[in-house]
């Protein structure tokens, strides 16, 4: 292995008597046409990110699955108080961090932590970036961008922020020595970036959310969403229909006009016949002033042109619509990793499998716990004095649908919320008798109890030994 030299650094100098200016962040770049640099395309537009935003804010229960999922991976914020109030920045604690990076965590994105390091090599400020505008460099040495024009589909130069990247195994000296270097470069220095997601085959540079695979089930929710509300709003549901019959009900030129220049009769506009307005403000009064029910008016010359109306039955197509509704919740769900009971769905085939229920909750601590912990690995390596990185748990039981809750036991509810079932008090002798009892056949029963004595058969419903009869005194 190669000796290592010794490194002229800040830290160095600050050893041998240089000013405690080096204890100091260096000031973020202001200005300047900012440095151009080509990076790795996250999907094939450069705009997964951009399109999950999409698919899930429009899906609502993709959406109430990735509010309950940041939910769950923050919890209640640190358990250790010391680790909660611990000083992040000017602005915020570690909790503030957890609380921010959770949203990022809960979208699929990852985690992306940014520290300021001093003059000096020594940790300073550290804030969260959004992960959706944050692109790896390409074919580089190993930097990031920040550029938050990506969330508009933006990627202005001027805009972006350049970090490198952070090594936990570096020293304090050659920290420094990146420091300074980024310092007197182009880009400036920004400070140093760790972006925390689970790296799988072929997504090893950018994180791609499971549910992204899925994204046709979560714009099948939107779109029926979108469905529900043409209905309601231009949806053709009238009340009744009213055929009126008769020419003098037909719309014709309107009488009073007076042909200008250049005009004549047939230049008349077609105004409502006066018998048609009469019959409409007839209709009016029928159906009452605060009525919002709607009438279909039908004008014909003869009774043989009446046109045939016919509605059709949207009870079956209703139904199959209800049923879809469902289905692509479900398969929202899935995608999203998050059980439909804890977005308030009770899937009717889960409805008294509570066995199923509890095994669902603990599938999906299997989706939280990695997430979790790509907020709390990165922060661990900044701040190695901390050893309590314990987030407080939420409890499932708060968001259990009533109705699946009717259905389940008390210690299928605290297994639920994870909790262990409650010791059942131990039977007595004649508890255990009663029950011995009762897997007897009815006559081997019946002879059972005929040779127990009075007493022992009172013991076995709860009562006292009958008190022998007091001797009567003789006269």
């Amino acid at each position: 292995m190669a000796k290592r030299h010794a490194r002229t650094s800040p830290v160095a100098l600050l050893r041998v008597g240089a000013p405690s200016s080096v204890l100091n962040a260096p000031s973020t770049p202001a200005g300047g046409k900012g440095e151009k640099i080509k990076t790795v395309s996250w999907g094939a537009k450069d705009n997964i990110p951009q399109d999950c935003i999409r698919i899930v804010y429009d899906s609502g229960a993709a959406d109430a699955c990735a509010q309950r999922l940041a939910q769950f991976i923050g919890g209640k914020g640190f358990a250790s108080e010391a680790t909660a109030n611990m000083r992040a920045n000017d602005e915020q604690t570690l909790n503030d961090l957890l609380a921010e990076a959770k949203h990022y965590a809960g979208m699929g994105f990852g985690v992306v932590v940014v520290c300021r390091f001093t003059y000096g090599g020594q940790r300073g400020d550290v804030f969260i970036e959004p992960s959706d505008c944050t692109r790896p460099e390409k074919d580089g040495a190993g930097r990031y961008v920040v550029n938050y024009g990506l969330a508009e589909g933006k990627r202005a130069a001027a805009d972006n922020r350049v970090y490198l990247p952070y090594n936990p195994l570096a020293s304090e000296e050659e920290i420094a020595e990146e420091v300074l270097a980024a310092v007197q470069s182009e880009a400036g220095y920004w400070g140093h970036l760790i972006w925390s997601f689970e790296a799988r085959p072929g997504r090893t540079q950018c994180p791609v959310p499971s549910y992204y695979a899925g994204k046709e089930d979560l714009e099948t929710d939107a779109a029926l969403a979108r469905f529900d509300r043409k209905q309601a709003s231009n949806g053709f549901f009238p009340d009744a229909v009213a055929t009126v019959i008769g020419a003098r009900f037909a719309s014709g030129p309107d009488p009073d006009f007076v042909p200008g220049a250049d005009q004549t009769m047939d230049d008349a506009p077609w105004v409502e016949s006066p018998d048609m307005k009469a019959f409409k403000g007839t209709v009016k009064q029928l159906k009452g002033s605060e009525s919002e029910s709607s009438v279909l008016v039908v004008q014909v010359d003869q009774a043989e042109e009446v046109p045939k109306i016919e509605f059709i039955d949207k009870g079956p197509n209703s139904k199959g619509l209800t049923d879809m509704r469902n289905r692509i919740v479900g398969a929202v769900c899935r995608h999203m990793g998050v059980p439909p009971v804890l977005i308030g769905v009770a899937e009717p085939g889960m409805l008294g499998n509570n066995q199923q229920i509890v095994n669902s909750i603990k599938l999906f601590n299997l989706t939280v716990e990695p997430k979790r912990a790509e907020i709390i690995a990165p922060l661990a390596r900044l701040y190695p004095e901390i050893t309590d990185w314990t987030v407080k748990p939420l409890n499932p039981v708060d968001y259990l649908d009533p109705e699946v809750a009717k259905k389940m036991t008390d210690d299928e509810i605290r297994a639920f919320g994870g909790l262990p079932a409650l010791e059942k008090p131990q039977s007595t002798e004649a508890e255990r008798t009663l029950q011995a009892l009762a897997g007897l056949d009815a006559l081997v029963a019946n002879k059972v109890l005929e040779d127990m004595t009075e007493d022992e058969r009172r013991a076995l419903i709860g009562l006292a030994p009958k008190a022998p009869a007091k001797p009567r005194p003789k006269a």
